[in-house]
């Protein structure tokens, strides 16, 4: 899988989540081409009917994209169910609820907790990849996204029941039991104008997923006169999503969405461009993000 930066702005980001191959990420600016090599996952099912004496079947029905973690010791599901914000089931051998993972919003995912030790963070079927994005944990003096929603949830159970955040996380999509693999691309702009990227999808990968996230944030006060911004994610040209607002401090606001018409895809076997943009013109008080997630399978 290819990737080419049409443009080279403040703000850009790449990051790779359970990411394939030792395919290569390109960019081309000015200068020349520089390379990065994307980090490497493999989608690993949970073993869960090899490690607990009951198999949580309800995971194959209801969950998405998950993280999870086996703490390797007996968890005392009294002291999970302190953690959680809203309790959604409980057996004798297991519980799960809701926790809270956004620093600017009320939204929680799922934690399931084993008592044998297992700990699985997930969205529910038909929710995007892109909704582990957490925009308020990319950082704009590094351009690095240090965690994901999915994450954030597992690092709130263990900090309770062993003390310490999750040394390392795995990942699966039960919605799509023969990915074994997915990629998050994120491009961010400072002010207007508008910064792209391209992507080329090769034909020998089954892609299950293309989802999207759109985020918008102000980094000034305007005082008490209207401001208006506008910022656009296009695909090929195909404006997918636009957020406006008015008012000099905007709330940060995130959109998000699945590409599912054929006109609006990323193409396979041929580059497909994605941008984003904004017409305002205090351009240096905005910033806007775009994030492409693909969940497929690799030969």
């Amino acid at each position: 899988m290819k990737f080419e930066n049409s443009k080279m702005k403040i703000g850009v980001l790449a990051v790779f989540i359970l990411i394939v191959s030792s395919l290569s990420l390109y960019y081309y600016a000015n200068t020349g081409t520089t390379t990065q090599s994307g980090e490497t996952y493999l989608f690993i099912k949970p073993a869960f009917a090899q490690s607990m004496s009951t198999t949580p079947t309800f995971l194959d029905d209801e969950a998405g994209i998950s993280a999870y973690v086996n703490i390797n010791r007996s968890i005392d599901l009294a002291v999970a169910k302190t953690v959680y914000r809203t309790l959604e089931k409980e057996t004798a051998d297991y519980i799960v609820g809701s926790v809270n993972v956004s620093l600017s919003a009320d939204e929680d995912v799922h934690c399931f907790v084993h008592k044998e030790g297992w700990i699985v963070t997930y969205y529910g079927k038909g929710e995007p990849l892109s909704k582990i994005v957490e925009w308020n944990l990319w950082s704009q003096s590094t351009s690095k996204l240090t965690k994901n929603k999915l994450q954030v949830g597992l690092e709130k159970m263990t900090l309770v029941l062993i003390g310490v955040a999750v040394p390392s996380v795995s990942y699966y999509d039960f919605q799509y039991p023969n990915a074994n693999k997915c990629m998050i691309i994120i491009k961010t702009l400072v002010g207007s104008g508008e910064d792209s990227f391209n992507v080329t999808i090769p034909t020998d990968i089954a892609v299950y997923e293309q989802s999207w996230s759109h985020y918008s944030q102000c980094l000034w006060s305007y005082g008490d006169g209207p401001a208006y911004a506008h910022s656009y994610f296009k695909v090929d040209g195909n404006t997918i999503n636009t957020i406006s607002g008015t008012t000099g401090v905007i709330d940060p606001v995130t959109n998000r969405g699945t590409l599912t018409d054929p006109l609006e895809k990323l193409k396979q076997g041929a580059a497909s461009m994605v941008s984003v943009s904004s017409d305002y013109y205090y351009y240096y008080h905005y910033l806007y993000g775009v994030c492409v997630a693909l969940v497929y399978q690799e030969p």
